[in-house]
């Protein structure tokens, strides 16, 4: 397969065929090294005159973006053709996994959106819930509920969406100086 046909010229992410494949290919791996993996389904909603519908494509594009910035490089992402973003941990059991979705979690709250969206995340886990990839996607669906309602970010409609995620030192800064008398050039 070449580059093309595995990743999405649009999104960067995978494509849901190449998802698929590298999804039963890590579970031949994982059974025959009796590894844990686990498959993520995360769907975002937005409110549209009272009703609820499908998060548009940039929402979506920035939620993978925070969904990389929070797993790692091995892990793989793709949306899937319903508009689903799909993660698959590899290595991770069902336990780990759910201190990763806590993280994404903080990073979504974090970050807000505008409109406000509704997230939902559900997780299944091979060995633990299934070694078939269609069970797998059919438990982490059933599995999903709301994890995250981000409040609508307050800024002026024209501002563009920061390009990172806000990094530990800009969200906390830490003053680290001694109390007492301030030093000075000398002392330096």
């Amino acid at each position: 397969m070449t580059h093309a046909r595995f990743y999405d010229a649009a999104s960067g992410l995978l494509t849901h065929e190449a998802f698929t494949f590298m999804v039963d290919h890590q579970l031949m791996h994982a059974q025959r090294a009796q590894e844990f993996l686990t498959l993520v389904v995360i769907v975002a909603e937005r409110e549209w005159r009272e009703l609820v519908v499908a998060a548009d494509e940039w929402i979506i594009k920035e939620l993978a973006r925070l969904v990389r910035y929070t797993v790692r490089n091995t892990d793989l992402l793709a949306r899937t053709a319903d508009g689903m973003l799909s993660l698959l941990l590899v290595g991770i059991d069902l336990e780990r996994a759910n201190g990763v979705i806590e993280r994404l979690n903080t990073h979504i709250r974090r970050y807000g959106s505008s409109p406000a969206l509704q997230i939902s995340v559900g997780a299944a886990c091979c060995p633990t819930h299934s070694i078939r990839a269609d069970e797998l996607l059919q438990m982490a669906i059933s599995r999903r509920s709301v994890s995250v309602a981000t409040p609508a970010r307050v800024a002026p409609p024209a501002a563009a969406p920061p390009a990172e995620p806000p990094s530990i030192a800009q969200q906390a800064p830490i003053d680290d100086r001694k109390s007492g008398p301030a030093l000075t050039g000398k002392q330096l």
